[in-house]
């Protein structure tokens, strides 16, 4: 009689951890997304091609949406309290955008494999880092005006903050064109990314080189909606020659108008697809690669009713 209670309670056991297997794997696997917020179209687009392709692999998101000023204002390293739960609800893999740690021993190892999206992370042992080439993409828009542009330019480069790898890396891609096409880059000033503060700056910077400059290169959409506003102010005569990266709806007036005379436009939606595409496969034990870089495309007046400049563009646009 014992030995019959006995294996009775190992059936019932063995069955209902079978039963939980089962209820686990009928959830899915779960991946860990941390994006910021909906302000800026770029990322909009960004966790559309995330959310399509855990429909494509039968995957869950959990996601974590922050705005860029809880990011600014927050001293506490606000990405490892929202990775710290993520973990605790048991996710397979992170795909996050970082943002620089403070006052943390690193690099930071996760039991998950973490994918990097959009930028670099050096103070994360990331798996994998998918991202436009963003060096590349600076070359590209400062290379945009090339044609009209004599050595000697006056250009300033509006950079973001001194924090955000990608961003610097576009800077960085549009100044080594300026030092080989001989133009002179009269300033560089961080101008940060708070949509309303920013395009102020950027006024008062702009004002203070009285029409004395031929080009302005903005490196992210924050501070290109603030530069096209405020070069779009100018009189006609008086304004620079406007290069940016990212995209936004305003900005197709811009181009028609000739505010705006190049914009590099990031395949945002592929770069978030791939991003989750990478962190299931590295979830379930495949080798990723440790880069994946995403195409990118220059839109100007001449192509901007290409048919594929079009819907990349529109994947900035998402409501």
């Amino acid at each position: 009689m014992a030995h019959f209670l006995l294996r009775l309670a190992l059936a019932v056991v063995c069955l209902l951890a079978g039963e939980g297997a089962l209820a686990r794997n009928a959830a899915g696997e779960e991946i860990g997304v941390i994006v910021h917020g909906h302000t800026h179209g770029f990322f909009r687009g960004l966790e559309r091609g995330m959310r399509k392709a855990a429909d494509d692999l039968g995957v869950r998101l959990l996601v974590r949406s922050l705005s860029e000023r809880a990011i600014m204002d927050n001293p506490d390293n606000l990405h490892l309290r929202i990775i710290d739960y993520m973990l605790s609800q048991k996710v397979a893999g992170i795909v996050m955008a970082p943002e620089t740690l403070k006052g943390v021993d690193t690099p930071v190892s996760l039991p998950v494999p973490l994918v990097l999206v959009d930028r670099d992370g050096p103070q994360y042992d990331a798996r994998s880092t998918v991202s436009t080439d963003n060096f590349a993409a600076g070359r590209a828009a400062a290379l945009s005006l090339a044609s009209v542009l004599a050595k000697g330019a006056n250009v300033m480069v509006l950079r973001l903050r001194p924090d955000v790898p990608s961003t610097l890396q576009r800077e960085e891609g549009f100044i080594s064109v300026a030092v080989e096409k001989g133009w002179n880059v009269v300033g560089d000033p961080f101008v940060g990314n708070r949509f309303r503060e920013t395009e102020e700056y950027i006024a008062r910077l702009l004002q203070g080189h009285g029409g004395k400059l031929d080009a302005v290169f903005a490196p992210n959409e924050s501070v290109a909606f603030g530069a096209v506003r405020v070069v779009g102010a100018m009189a006609p005569q008086s304004r620079p020659r406007l290069a940016t990266i990212d995209w936004r709806p305003e900005f197709r007036q811009a181009l028609e108008d000739g505010t705006l005379s190049a914009s590099v436009l990031q395949d945002n939606e592929s770069m978030g697809y791939r991003a989750v595409a990478v962190a299931v496969a590295a979830s379930r034990g495949k080798d990723v690669p440790v880069r994946v870089s995403v195409d990118f495309a220059v839109i100007t007046r001449a192509n901007m009713n290409e048919p594929a400049l079009q819907r990349m563009s529109v994947n900035y646009e998402l409501p």
